[in-house]
């Protein structure tokens, strides 16, 4: 069933280091996918920097919604502008994090219902 789906209806997760707001899961697409959007604030200069994660057996569409930032990858450091489009590969640690002092805002896809299950920091 067709669905609009609104930000301020979302489940709001206040996970270490970012705010993520589950517009669908698995209980709305029959465990086919898991869509956030999420924003991510810079790291405070006397907090430990939150680490890289990965996402076992699936991968991870990240668009860049505003603000510019820095994909930590297998790759190495990589910049990330506001309107592209990020891919990381099932099972590729990662992270991405502000540039600058402006948050980030991402729509983040993965082809799971369930992504909280297939992640690991």
């Amino acid at each position: 069933m067709a669905q609009v789906l609104r930000p301020r209806d979302a489940e709001v997760l206040r996970l270490r280091g970012r705010i993520a707001s589950v517009l669908l899961s698995g209980d709305d697409t029959g465990g086919q996918m898991s869509v956030r959007v999420v924003e991510v604030d810079p790291e405070p200069r006397d907090a430990e920097p939150r680490p890289l994660h990965v996402h076992e057996g699936v991968g991870e569409f990240i668009w860049i919604l505003e603000g510019t930032g820095l994909l930590h990858c297998d790759q190495g450091v990589l910049p990330a502008h506001q309107g592209e489009v990020v891919y990381i590969p099932p099972g590729e640690m990662h992270k991405i994090m502000p540039s600058g002092e402006e948050s980030l805002h991402l729509l983040c896809v993965f082809p799971t219902g369930d992504i909280a299950a297939r992640t690991r920091e």
